[in-house]
């Protein structure tokens, strides 16, 4: 194994090992989550909150209760600390395991999206390679949809960075 590959190692154990403890926050004294939201402080982040939800044809995540998180369909088993109890408790805990759901979803989804445009871009490449180019009078332009297809492959090489607030203390 190589340097960077240990240190990958180490830093995906470290981050499953704080998963496992529990967030600062649950153990100081505290309203709900939900009734935390009803601020009408927060009414305008929450309205935001739905709009985002709508969009994406979801019902947006109701906090009212503070229930600990379960699964749809019981086969998501969730981090417990080292005596047992659920390191995500109540509707906080739903809400911080949303956030951790959300950007896993979002990657894994971004992941499929890029493959797809990558084969798509790529038989377009291939079906020019073999087919257009044989004709001089559109060759040109032709070689010119190739130029302009690989910068797209070029772009879908890079990530994209998006800011988050810290929203856990764990660890």
């Amino acid at each position: 194994m190589t340097a960077a590959e240990r240190k990958r190692l180490q830093v995906e154990r470290d981050r499953a090992r704080a998963k496992r403890q529990l967030d600062l926050v649950y153990v100081l004294p505290r309203p709900p989550f939900g009734t935390w939201l009803d601020d009408d402080d927060r009414a305008s982040a929450v309205d935001h909150l739905a709009i985002c939800y709508d969009g994406m044809n979801r019902e947006p995540p109701n906090f009212q209760d503070d229930n600990d998180p379960v699964s749809a369909s019981g086969h998501f088993e969730f981090p417990s600390t080292e005596d047992g109890e659920p390191s995500y408790r109540g509707a906080l805990g739903r809400a911080e395991l949303e956030v951790d759901l959300l950007i896993e979803a979002a990657k894994t989804l971004a992941d499929l999206i890029n493959d797809y445009k990558r084969e798509v871009i790529a038989d377009r490449i291939r079906q020019i390679e073999l087919h257009d180019l044989d004709e001089s009078d559109t060759r040109k332009e032709r070689l010119k949809e190739i130029v302009e297809l690989n910068k797209a492959l070029e772009r879908l090489d890079r990530s994209v960075r998006a800011e988050l607030p810290q929203w856990q203390l764990r660890g």
